[in-house]
This record gives C-alpha cells, sequence and structure tokens, in this order.
C-alpha cells in the first residue's frame, strides 16, 4: 500500500539563536504553503537548517559536521521534533520523530537521543501516541520499549548489527577532527534488522521505513548557499526525477553539472531526458523564449565498463544557443528548481524546502508563481523570502513570522483576515505592535545616519 507523508508540526530548541520555536503547518492531504517572513538573523534559515538535519537522518546519511556551530554556543544540547501525518488508502496515523544532539568535546557532536512515537487515528481523535524507538546514550539497553528490544536480544546477529547500528551516533574521524554522525534508527543495519521482525516490534520498521522513503524520495532542501555557487559557476544543480519503483531502491536523484560534461549511466537517459521535457514545459511559462536542451549526446564508457551516456546542457534564446553557465543567476536558479515544483504540484507526499526563494526572481513572477502553488499543488512547498510580493498573495493560514523573542521564535498573526492586505498589515505590525509577540527589533534612521558618519572619520587622523 501507498502511503502519503505529510509534514504537520516541527518544534525547535537551541539551534542557532532559536532557543525555543514551534511551527504547525496547514493539516490535510490537499497541499499546503508555508511562507516564512522576519527580520535578519531572526530564525528564519533555521527552519531550512532543521530540514536538512531531518533529510540527512531519514536516509541514513551522516549529518554535516558543521552542525556543531548550529547549536546554541550557550547550551550543550539541541532538540528537534517533527510530527507527520500518514495517510493511507483507508487509514489515518500520526507520528512524531525526535532528535537530540550533543556537544561531546571541541567541535564534536554526537546524537544523544532520539524517539520514534505513532498513532492510529480514528476519525479526529486519535489513540494515544506510542512509544515504538527511545534511544538514549549511556543505557544499559541499545533502546526502549523493553517488550520490543526483548526480541532481539537473544539473537546475536541482530544485536552486533543494532549495536553497530548505534556506534554510528557518536562516530568520529580521527585523521581528519571531524564528527561522523548519523542516526541509529534509519541506519542501514538497523532497518535491516527491524525489517525481519515479527509481531508488535513490526510497527519499528513499518512507520519507520514510510518515513525512509519519504526522506529519500519526497523530501527536497535546497539551501541558499546552493544558489551562491550556482552564480559563481561552481556546482552542479539537483533535478527531481520519478524514478519507477522498481529503480527507487538504487538511485535517489541526480546531479546535473552546468559547467562541465555530464556522463550518466544509459539505463537512465531517458528519465534525464523527459526530466528536461517537464522543466521546458513549465520554464515556457514563466520565461518567454527560452528554453533548456541535450548538446552533444553520445555513448561513452564510463568506469568499471559500464555503458552511459555524455552530453552537456545548453540554453537556447530564439535561434542562439548558449553555454549554461553564461546564463544568469536567476535563470540557473529557475531551472534548477522547475523539476521540484513539478514534483511538488503533482505528488501528495512531496515536500520542497527552498530558502530564499525570492533571491534572483523577479517579484511579480514569484508572486504569480506561489498563486499557481497555493491553488492547485498536491504537495508542500516551505520557503523563507525577504521579498513581500507573497504576501500580496498567499492565504494568512499559509505565512509564519518571526519575532525577537528567542523563547517563542515563530508565530501566526492575529487579527489579520485573508480579505485584508497582509503586506500592509505586517508593516503596520511591525511600527505600531498589535501581535502576541515583537515582530521587529526597530531601527533609527537618524541613528543610522549618524553612524555612517562616524564611521566615516574611522583613522582619518592616524
Amino acid at each position: 500500500m501507498q502511503y502519503a507523508v505529510r509534514l504537520v508540526s516541527m518544534e525547535i530548541e537551541n539551534i542557532k539563536n532559536v532557543r525555543h520555536g514551534r511551527l504547525d503547518f496547514a493539516k490535510g492531504m490537499k497541499g499546503s504553503i508555508l511562507g516564512i517572513y522576519g527580520q535578519n538573523g531572526s530564525g528564519k534559515t533555521v527552519v531550512v537548517d532543521c530540514m536538512v538535519l531531518l533529510k540527512c537522518l531519514l536516509s541514513g546519511r551522516q549529518i554535516p559536521p558543521h552542525f556543531y556551530h548550529y547549536m546554541n554556543a550557550l547550551t550543550e544540547s539541541a532538540r528537534v521534533s517533527y510530527g507527520f501525518q500518514i495517510c493511507g488508502d483507508t487509514d489515518e496515523m500520526y507520528a512524531e520523530y525526535e532528535i537530540e544532539l550533543l556537544k561531546n568535546g571541541e567541535y564534536s557532536f554526537c546524537i544523544s537521543g532520539e524517539k520514534l512515537r505513532a498513532r492510529e487515528m480514528a476519525g479526529k481523535k486519535g489513540t494515544r501516541l506510542n512509544s515504538l524507538f527511545d534511544y538514549h546514550k549511556g543505557e544499559k539497553e541499545l533502546f526502549r520499549p523493553l517488550k520490543y528490544y526483548a526480541r532481539f536480544e537473544k539473537d546475536m546477529d541482530s544485536m552486533v548489527a543494532l549495536g553497530i547500528a548505534q556506534q554510528a551516533t557518536e562516530d568520529f574521524d580521527e585523521e581528519k577532527h571531524l564528527p561522523r554522525v548519523s542516526s541509529f534508527l534509519f541506519a542501514k543495519k538497523a532497518q535491516d534488522v527491524f525489517k525481519k521482525t515479527k509481531g508488535d516490534a513490526e510497527k519499528i520498521y513499518f512507520f519507520s521505513h514510510i518515513l525512509q522513503k519519504y526522506g529519500f524520495y519526497d523530501l527536497a532542501v535546497i539551501e541558499n548557499t546552493h544558489y551562491g555557487l550556482l552564480a559563481l559557476n561552481l556546482d552542479a544543480f539537483p533535478v527531481n526525477v520519478d524514478w519507477p519503483d522498481r529503480m527507487k531502491p538504487d538511485i535517489t536523484g541526480i546531479m546535473l553539472k552546468l559547467t562541465d560534461i555530464n556522463i550518466v549511466p544509459k539505463e537512465i537517459f531517458s528519465y534525464v531526458e523527459n526530466t528536461i521535457k517537464q522543466i521546458n514545459i513549465v520554464m515556457k511559462t514563466l520565461v518567454p523564449d527560452i528554453r533548456i536542451e541535450i548538446y552533444n549526446a553520445f555513448e561513452k564508457l564510463m568506469e568499471k565498463g559500464k555503458d552511459g551516456i555524455q552530453f552537456e546542457i545548453i540554453t537556447v534564446h530564439g535561434k542562439a544557443r548558449i553555454p549554461l553557465m553564461y546564463e544568469s543567476a536567476g535563470i540557473k536558479k529557475l531551472i534548477s528548481i522547475c523539476s521540484n515544483l513539478v514534483a511538488c504540484y503533482n505528488r501528495e507526499s512531496y515536500c520542497l524546502v527552498v530558502d530564499e526563494l525570492d533571491s534572483g526572481i523577479y517579484e511579480y513572477l514569484l508572486g504569480e508563481c506561489l498563486e499557481v502553488m497555493q491553488e492547485k499543488a498536491k504537495g508542500q512547498l516551505i520557503f523563507t523570502s525577504h521579498n513581500l510580493r507573497p504576501l500580496e498573495v498567499l492565504r494568512n493560514e499559509f505565512l509564519i513570522y518571526t519575532t525577537v523573542n528567542p523563547d517563542n521564535r515563530y508565530i501566526k498573526s492575529s487579527y489579520i483576515k485573508n480579505t485584508q492586505n497582509t503586506r500592509l498589515s505586517y508593516l503596520r505590525s511591525i511600527k505600531l505592535g498589535g501581535q502576541k509577540e515583537k515582530l521587529y527589533n526597530e531601527t533609527n534612521i537618524y541613528e543610522m545616519e549618524l553612524a555612517m558618519r562616524r564611521a566615516g572619520k574611522v583613522g582619518i587622523h592616524d
């Protein structure tokens, strides 16, 4: 049975400048958008960072070592909790996944806690939230509840595999002096053990496997640093390919190079071609008279004797062909997110997270895109933005604002109706207040002018 997954909540503690913050997303499987707005340095990108963390954990990959610096400098630990709505053809469930990170040395951290809880839903009321997997660093048992753990305790092979999976939560590269930390629950060895389980403990694999598939195939996170590299022609861009089920276990995604030759296995080249067709269909509506093409494709022998196809990506304006590396950063950004927007528009489980969606995109076009996604998209789009144009087109329930209070960093607006101009209401709230929390640390233009003059005098008489 196929299950659709939707992120419905996130709770953050001690990540960067967010001591505590909770976000609630629109529930239901009809699509949703969440735009996150606020002052510079007020915690917008923290949401994106936590989605990067989730992607790494669910897919069994290592957490980037720089996450050590994302943990609040004044605390020793950080915690993030994620809530998911899971819907099948006839049933509805809720799952909660929580991770706790702990500093355990200079520039080193580990996973000190990992939890998975779930419940089945009966109409609008759910059964009690049951613990399925509860790991705490340093405890005698590898995980709880004991009724599930006891099923593996007498099987030496299972215990060895689980022990290896647990070690990944605090691994450290002595040569590079960097942490190599990944999830216990979603490690391949742990998943292989849980997959063979019978009885009540089957629930561990049932829920964790659904979430792992979501992390692999339906969660895309595009950080702002990625676009900085695009502008400098230093990076490839990710494209979403709707792989058939038979290929999903072996392939999770593909990167197309902007400034170099691409070589892909021959058996997947047709899927790349279809993705380029998808992008062109959408690009034609966003930027008239432009399309991208696969140029000079021919067979090429890959490493280990595998058949491949070599090609380049170019853009075509009328009759002029241009290497993609010479296109503007805005065009490259639109191309790079097009396939992900198509997936978000058409797939219920797909969640696209974009940091600074407005960067490099004409504001009127940005508003038009968001209006289309708001009305018809099946998936979930989460974005941060500085441009206020989306406030004019998105409904109030699709917007969250950061506050100046680090203990309550995210709020929905109060006293604003969908019939009002949300942009003007937001600017009025910044100036006059009226929300549950203060939205902006006030700036003063006269103080700015004085600061500019003073700064200009520094060093003049040295």
